[in-house]
């Protein structure tokens, strides 16, 4: 099939920061009805294109064209003005707004001033039903799961007639139903002649959904591939520069039945976990837990650092730890990476090295909140950390958020080693994270249980869980309803028990 002439162009285009250039003479063309994916590692560039074409940031040499024309896109208005149209990995409704409010947010039907309602919620309906979507135009946001959520965001580009719809990791908060609905409803879009930017680290929605792959490495655009005529390796390759190493989990010496145990739960409940909680975590050991959104695990994971309100009690090295809240949970040596380090984690107004300092014990001072470096032994901290966990920075000066998700997502797990944790707790260690940072941070992990580190791991990509841990708690609607080890730890055994398919059960034994 002859393709139909580029409705966008990036020609030559560049972008530079003080010291640092971000994108350098990168193409890019996108045509009616095609999916294009921009693959590469964190900090490849692909944020940085993504701000050019939403007008959040310009060119520093180069063009964007629309159907052939130069555009300058100033502002977020003007590149909405052009028909183009930026799905964000971040929402940007209002959750007390009903759903058709936030479909047509900041671009309300009114008439005389006034908002005209019941036109708004008949607009809705329709848009929502041309994407096939089963949602009352009526509901509020906040009552929405994540994955409705994010079908109300793709359907606000309907609203605004956008021809170029850019897509910057849409999946990953979604759970596997959730994906499947999306794609679906991305096949609709390329079927009504939108041509669609799509970013992603998970390779297999990759081969999906997309018709070409465009990779970039370290701001330069290294190739471009028709997808039918690629292979993940050979895109791996391409984006790393370099054969992906794989990632194969030691046996785990440490956490075998001879080791003391480190972290004790018991009867611990909290909000959306209603039957109590009990499991041990021995001396470098990993323990999985899994669950679909809403089972409970973010919050079983955030009780137990002490930021919701908890029952029961956990035990450290066998002492009482208080949970009142995540101050007495560092003091005992519990660390946490929350699932949204934007909101959670990272510190976007300090620097990388005041992001790292701000949990470090110090001799004897214990854990302690600080930001501000007090010796050269800080900077040697910085710079030793920055080598072992490959973490791409400029300086130690540079503003924590202006890194890739990934090199943010490393300076937490630095900040977690100087908090010298002994029980590491991992909510959606890799979201976001690119092929070859994962495997990173996957070695990373099993380094710090070696080093005697109680992990928890809990997450919603089962292929992570099962290559990370030989014990698995296995959540649905608040109870544990599994406890999985060794070769019952699969992704058929993860998913079965986590949707209570008996069937699917019982074949997944049979494989195992």
């Amino acid at each position: 099939m002859k393709k139909q002439p580029a409705v966008f162009e990036a020609i030559d285009v560049s972008r530079s920061y003080p010291g640092v250039r971000a994108l350098r003479s990168v193409n890019l063309t996108l045509h009616p009805g095609e999916v294009t994916a921009l693959m590469g590692e964190n900090g490849a560039g692909k944020s940085t294109l993504i701000r050019l074409i939403g007008g959040l940031e310009q060119p520093t040499s180069g063009e964007l064209r629309i159907r052939g024309e130069k555009v300058e896109l100033g502002s977020a208005a003007d590149s909405q003005a052009a028909g183009i149209s930026v799905v964000a990995q971040e929402f940007r409704l209002v959750p007390q707004l009903t759903v058709a409010e936030n479909i047509f947010l900041g671009n309300e039907l009114t008439r005389g001033g006034l908002i005209r309602v019941r036109e708004t919620k008949r607009r809705a309906r329709k848009l929502l039903e041309q994407l096939g979507l089963d949602l009352d135009p009526s509901r509020t946001v906040e009552t929405l799961s994540v994955g409705d959520q994010q079908m109300v965001e793709i359907t606000r580009t309907l609203s605004r007639d956008a021809e170029i719809i850019v897509m910057d990791e849409p999946s990953a908060a979604l759970n596997r139903r959730e994906v499947r609905r999306l794609l679906d409803l991305i096949e609709r879009l390329k079927a009504q002649g939108k041509a669609i930017l799509y970013v992603s680290h998970r390779l297999d929605e990759i081969f999906e959904i997309s018709d070409n792959i465009v990779v970039f490495r370290d701001g330069e655009r290294v190739g471009e591939l028709r997808t039918a005529d690629t292979d993940e390796p050979e895109l791996v390759e391409l984006m790393l520069g370099r054969e992906l190493q794989a990632f194969e989990q030691e046996p785990v010496v440490a956490g075998t039945e001879d080791q003391p145990v480190r972290f004790s739960v018991r009867d611990v409940s909290c909000p959306k976990v209603v039957e109590p909680v009990n499991f041990d975590v021995r001396r470098g050991e990993i323990v999985g837990v899994a669950g679909l959104v809403g089972s409970g695990r973010s919050e079983i994971m955030q009780a137990l650092f002490g930021a919701i309100p908890s029952k029961g009690e956990v035990r450290l090295d066998d002492q009482v730890v208080d949970l009142r809240g995540p101050t007495g949970a560092l003091k005992a040596g519990i660390f946490m990476l929350g699932e949204n380090r934007k909101a959670e984690g990272i510190l976007p107004h300090l620097s990388v090295l005041e992001n790292l300092l701000i949990s470090a014990k110090n001799e004897g001072e214990g854990v302690v909140s600080r930001a501000v470096p007090r010796s050269r032994r800080d900077l040697a901290t910085y710079e030793r950390l920055k080598q072992e966990l490959r973490i791409k920075v400029d300086s130690p000066r540079q503003y924590i958020g202006n890194l890739s998700g990934g090199n943010q997502q490393k300076v937490l797990f630095g900040r977690a080693i100087l908090s010298g944790c002994t029980v590491l707790l991992l909510n959606e260690p890799t979201r976001g994270v690119d092929v070859g940072a994962k495997v990173e941070i996957y070695q990373l992990i099993q380094r710090l249980a070696e080093a005697g580190v109680a992990v928890v791991v809990s997450s919603s990509d089962t292929p992570e869980l099962v290559s990370l841990v030989r014990r698995c708690l296995v959540l649905r609607n608040g109870h544990v309803v599994a406890t999985l080890t060794d070769d019952d730890v699969t992704e058929d055994r993860i998913l079965a028990e986590s949707v209570g398919s008996a069937s699917t059960i019982s074949a997944g034994k049979d494989r195992s």
